[in-house]
């Protein structure tokens, strides 16, 4: 039989695609049909229809599997944020908010370090901060949008004055939109590979807007009374070390 010499491969594959029935009309021709494999070896069109489908499944059930586990840390993760923003709720004074970031964040979220910095006033608690010339997180943050880096000792001590650092790590900092001046919420771990720069912050921003809230209905310090806890008061929060969900997550397809 004479073929059409004007027919390209493109053709054929249209045309087969406006017919998908074709290989049912002709059932036959299927087993005359080879297709080239990996190995070199010579397979049917329908075992290579078949091998094809089977690494689709294979693809999608593994693909359903991240989705899956993001999910499970995903609603972890939201329980953790709505606990902390109910605790946040009940504040009323600076050792309020002190006590509520060493507890939830250090303690529920499995961070290492945890320092508000606020600008003005007198506050020095473990976990809040103020300054009144520059900021320690200057360097590190511009604009409003949260920040995930590696750091030096020397910058992890700037953060979190606290605890004491002699390696590097990894902190979120998160810029706080405040009445009073500039603020930030930092978070850090002694892992340098916990905070990276490719992790979504979206539950990280809404702390910070809750915070924000806060903090701009707080007194000033000095109408607490001069009411400081000692540094120290609280310390370093002892993990349990299991994996806790972070408080930023991987993006995902």
């Amino acid at each position: 039989m004479e073929l059409d010499s004007n027919i390209d491969d493109q053709q054929v594959i249209e045309y087969l695609r406006a017919n998908p029935e074709f290989f049912q009309t002709y059932s036959n021709e299927l087993s005359d049909l080879k297709v080239g494999h990996a190995s070199g070896a010579a397979v049917s069109l329908i075992e290579r229809q078949v091998e094809v489908l089977r690494e689709r499944i294979f693809r999608m059930r593994r693909r359903m599997n991240r989705l899956l586990h993001t999910a499970r840390n995903n609603d972890e993760l939201f329980a953790k944020v709505r606990s902390l923003t109910l605790a946040l709720m009940d504040v009323s004074t600076w050792h309020d908010l002190n006590e509520v970031l060493a507890t939830n964040m250090l303690v529920e979220f499995d961070a290492d370090c945890v320092c508000c910095h606020v600008q003005g006033g007198n506050v020095n608690f473990d976990h809040i901060r103020s300054f009144e010339s520059a900021p320690p997180f200057e360097p590190f943050v511009q604009g409003s949008l949260p920040v995930c880096a590696t750091l030096r000792a020397a910058e992890l001590q700037s953060l979190f004055p606290v605890q004491g650092h002699d390696s590097d790590g990894s902190a979120v900092l998160l810029p706080l939109t405040l009445n009073r001046g500039d603020g930030c919420l930092a978070v850090g771990s002694r892992e340098t590979h916990r905070f990276t720069r490719d992790l979504d912050t979206f539950f990280v921003s809404h702390i910070g807007d809750m915070l924000s809230r806060i903090i701009d209905h707080l007194e000033p310090p000095q109408a607490e009374g001069g009411k400081e806890p000692s540094t120290g008061e609280r310390g370093e929060a002892t993990h349990a070390g299991t994996e806790s969900p972070s408080l930023t997550r991987p993006v995902h397809d």
